[in-house]
């Protein structure tokens, strides 16, 4: 972020009231009170459980210099003498305001990423391919919602020459306010499917809802989806056809951008990239079956911005998966695939797939948690997932969360023993009674929603010796 005064920052909200020292600088906000620091600006954001204003004195006390209120503050064991507030009829539209103007400002080539799946990974493929070339910033972490996109907008400054963002949304119309906000000249769809289902009748609707980037595309804009999802595939023509420029990824023949004679190799892939003629060699460390369709879509974002195939194909072998997405860990005998961060239907059917084909010298074990916001899919797709664990053979199978019981049903159902099945209501409990029965050789999938909190099994099976209980589980 640029440096900017309280009475720039009040200008540009259009405030209603400024109190305090107007010539204050803060050079980056926040609206999170516990990692407020020194010279921040803290705004006080009214959120479904929690409300800013209560917590905007810990933001003083841990050394925020302004807040951006939409009422008086408590300054109960501050220097009120030295605090400055701005107050606004809104402070989550005011964060969209100032985000919106500093992208206006500093006017970066801005890529916007959306889909069900590979969101993040895509994101940060696409930053480390495009950073061959140019000064990147990217969307932090998962900030990709009405709060977290303005925040990442602000982490600009000068040096930036492309900002790679991603949007997420959990009903229509989202994806349509954060392209607003963003205003991407490259919009990437990486593909549709059950995710949020709570709030849509069908895919039909998550379809409409994730086009909604490629129609705020301008004319001059390009638009990258993938070639092997029907619904992505077709949005040029149905959602865009104003965009003058598309480019389809996949293993489709006909996508521009494309691999072929696909091989795995340990912990990766190895295959042919494809850019129109030309072509090269890839090895890529990303595990599953998501990894080369990942790749891809970062691939046609960075030739779009002029990254040659060369230079894709020398940063390739440097990629490394994500933290919880996939990782394969292997601590002494024991090897663990952590993908715990997420989990969807189609992840969760892809998860299972790969671990499927993961080598073991010893037993398979799944630990599956609940797949949230899935609405009237619920019961089916738990069901579905137990199932898919049974139909790959695994030896044991930890479900956990308020949908194990039906994890279980779906499992038994496909022929799995019940006392091969184990439920629990938290991941502590399975991360309890599994971590003194591994054995020698095991092989463990940890897949779930991020508020199952499965990276604390995740860390059981990493950091727990083999036997250490004495408990042995045939």
């Amino acid at each position: 972020m640029i440096p900017l005064s309280a009475a720039q920052i009040s200008k540009i909200l259009s405030a209603q009231k400024i109190s305090g020292n107007r010539e204050k600088v803060t050079e980056s906000v926040t609206i999170d009170s516990r990692t407020a620091s020194r010279g921040d600006c803290f705004f006080a954001i009214i959120g479904e459980r929690l409300d800013g204003h209560d917590f905007a004195c810990q933001a003083l006390s841990a050394g925020a210099s302004i807040v951006v209120a939409e009422r008086p503050i408590h300054t109960i064991g501050t220097d009120s003498a030295d605090i400055t507030v701005i107050q606004v009829k809104d402070t989550t539209a005011s964060l969209q305001v100032l985000a919106g103007w500093l992208r206006q400002q500093l006017n970066p080539t801005v890529v916007g990423i959306t889909g069900s799946l590979g969101k993040t990974t895509t994101k940060e493929l696409t930053a480390a391919l495009l950073g061959i070339r140019y000064n990147v910033h990217a969307s932090p972490g998962n900030l990709n919602n009405q709060w977290g996109l303005p925040l990442s907008l602000l982490g600009l400054d000068e040096s930036h020459q492309v900002m790679v963002a991603e949007m997420a949304m959990s009903q229509a119309n989202e994806i349509s306010s954060l392209a607003t906000l963003a205003n991407p000249s490259i919009g990437v769809i990486t593909n549709v499917a059950p995710a949020h289902m709570e709030n849509f009748v069908d895919l039909a609707a998550v379809a409409a809802a994730k086009g909604e980037l490629a129609q705020k595309l301008p004319a001059s804009g390009t638009l990258i989806v993938n070639a092997d999802d029907p619904r992505t595939d077709a949005m040029p023509k149905k959602l865009a056809p104003h965009v003058a420029h598309v480019v389809r990824f996949g293993y489709d023949p006909s996508a521009e951008v494309r691999a072929t004679n696909l091989v795995s190799i340990p912990d990766g892939w190895a295959f042919d990239l494809h850019i129109g003629s030309a072509s090269r060699n890839i090895e890529l460390r990303l595990p599953g079956a998501a990894g080369v369709p990942n790749f891809l879509a970062a691939t046609a974002t960075a030739h779009a911005l002029d990254v040659t195939i060369d230079e894709i194909a020398a940063e390739a072998s440097k990629l490394e998966p994500l933290p919880n997405r996939g990782a394969i860990h292997r601590s002494g005998s024991i090897t663990l695939v952590d993908e715990s961060y997420n989990a969807s239907p189609m992840a969760m059917n892809m998860a299972l797939e790969d671990f499927a084909t993961l080598p073991t010298a010893g037993r398979r074990i799944a630990v599956l948690g609940d797949m949230l916001e899935m609405g009237d899919w619920t019961d089916q797709v738990h069901r579905d997932a137990g199932g898919k664990a049974a139909e790959i053979k695994v030896d044991l199978l930890l479900a956990v969360g308020t949908c194990a019981a039906l994890m279980a049903e779906g499992a038994t159902g496909n022929g799995m023993i019940r006392e091969r099945i184990y439920a629990f209501d938290t991941a502590e409990e399975a991360a309890s009674w599994l971590a003194p029965r591994l054995q020698d050789g095991d092989t463990v999938l940890v897949k779930g929603s991020r508020a199952i909190h499965l990276e604390r099994v995740a860390q059981a099976v990493t950091t727990t010796p083999v036997g250490s209980n004495g408990v042995v589980e045939n």
